[in-house]
């Protein structure tokens, strides 16, 4: 097939370099000309494992191609996939501008039947006004669907190879002929229903594994007023087939493009058909209370924070990647700043993107000259390269040898025996 996928982000760029892979021909549109040009050059503009080998051997192989041009790819395609950001807005709900603007663009040159659809997370309901917009412009035959993305940043192209489900929500048989075919290659089970439903089965399944963030971080903090090991609770939970272990590592509270913003979506859309999700308010105020939490373990450590030097390790929100959107670890810096800390940081990935946001803080160039002579060691992001430092070279290098674990990284009994004070979330 012939495809036009519409935003060059990380949704819109993966599925661009997967279903290319996969033996279509794929565009790859995007407004932003900077943005365009270097991915010409097999430049990718983020960090994403793989992703810039599928770029440039699809480039080369003339399956993948990118451009600014509506009029270039889309009267081309029997496919248009809409992958732009849907960012909240100052109330919670989703700013649909970008969604409307690619989906006007996109009616102005169809030229025979095309199969809209969109990837981006979009409140329920807003079909209609969509499809109102298209009928406007269109000159030909079209339809919607609704084929929610479920990838995780880090993970993203064998989340896109090898996913648990594939939902397509459509009613109509032609485009899920159309959709089934695109996705023959693809494991996952299929999931055919409704557009709205398939919109509510992202919106659920992302407040659901916030829920477990939330709901480990509470057990958490029982855990410490009741000196018992959250680990080991969140492990004998897991074992439960009904429950598992994904989603129940307690730590700083979870950021990332997906789940704060979905959050905060689904409560505004729920008051919309006067539903009060008290549930997901309650999730949220959990995670937001993380910060303050892991902010107050440092005084207790360190008493006043005023001039103290205060290491911090991982920047991104997630390891794998150098996405800084909504990272707890920017909440923390500034929290730290405002209370008189000079902060230090290190990340293998995003100090580059975290520059632009923070940049009144230093920047490592690894772990151990981080904590050079800082009051204060913290982990905020679980890269697996920070559970293999040298704890004695740690203890050697830090002026006060104190460890405040945010994601539970290191073994409590090893950095002890080191002469290094340990401090964990729910331990």
């Amino acid at each position: 097939m012939t495809l036009t996928v519409i935003g060059a982000g990380y949704v819109g760029l993966v599925t661009a370099a997967v279903f290319s892979e996969l033996g279509n021909k794929v565009f790859c549109l995007d407004i932003d000309h900077q943005k365009i040009a270097g991915l010409k050059r097999g430049k990718v503009p983020f960090f994403e494992p793989s992703l810039a080998e599928y770029v440039k051997r699809n480039i080369a192989q003339k399956r993948l191609y990118f451009t600014t041009s509506y009029k270039e790819s889309v009267p081309k395609s029997q496919i248009v996939i809409i992958c732009v950001g849907t960012p909240p807005a100052k109330n919670g709900e989703a700013d649909l501008s970008y969604l409307f603007s690619a989906v006007e663009e996109t009616a102005k040159v169809i030229l025979r039947y095309t199969l809209i659809t969109i990837k981006s997370t979009i409140p329920i309901g807003f079909e209609q006004d969509l499809a109102a917009r298209v009928k406007k412009y269109a000159k030909s035959n079209f339809e919607f669907a609704s084929v929610p993305e479920f990838l995780r940043e880090g993970t993203a192209i064998q989340d896109s190879l090898h996913p648990d489900r594939i939902v397509i929500g459509t009613k109509s048989p032609k485009a899920q002929k159309m959709l089934l075919e695109l996705h023959a290659p693809i494991d996952g089970k299929r999931i055919i229903c409704d557009i709205r439903s398939a919109q509510l089965i992202k919106y659920a399944s992302n407040a659901f594994l916030a829920t477990k963030v939330s709901f480990a971080n509470a057990i958490a903090t029982l855990c410490e007023k009741m000196a018992a090991d959250v680990t080991k609770v969140m492990e004998g939970v897991g074992a439960d087939r009904r429950i598992g272990t994904n989603y129940l590592s307690p730590g700083v509270g979870y950021g990332g493009s997906c789940l704060p913003k979905d959050v905060l979506a689904f409560i505004a859309l729920a008051t919309h058909f006067d539903y009060e999700f008290e549930l997901l308010r309650a999730v949220d105020a959990v995670n937001t209370g993380q910060i303050e939490s892991f902010v107050n373990k440092v005084k207790s450590q360190l008493g006043t924070l005023k001039g103290r030097k205060i290491a911090v390790l991982g920047l991104a929100f997630k390891p794998n990647t150098d996405d800084m959107r909504d990272a707890p670890s920017v909440k923390i810096i500034n929290h730290l700043l405002a209370l008189g800390a000079k902060v230090t940081a290190y990340d293998p990935q995003a100090m580059e993107n975290a520059k632009k946001i923070i940049p009144q803080i230093s920047y490592a160039k690894d772990v151990y000259d981080a904590m050079r002579g800082q009051d204060v060691l913290l982990i905020v992001t679980e890269w697996p390269q920070f559970s293999e430092m040298d704890l004695k070279q740690a203890r050697t290098l830090l002026k006060n040898p104190i460890i405040i674990d945010g994601r539970n990284l290191l073994d409590p009994q090893i950095v002890k025996s080191h002469g290094i004070s340990y401090v964990g979330i729910g331990r």
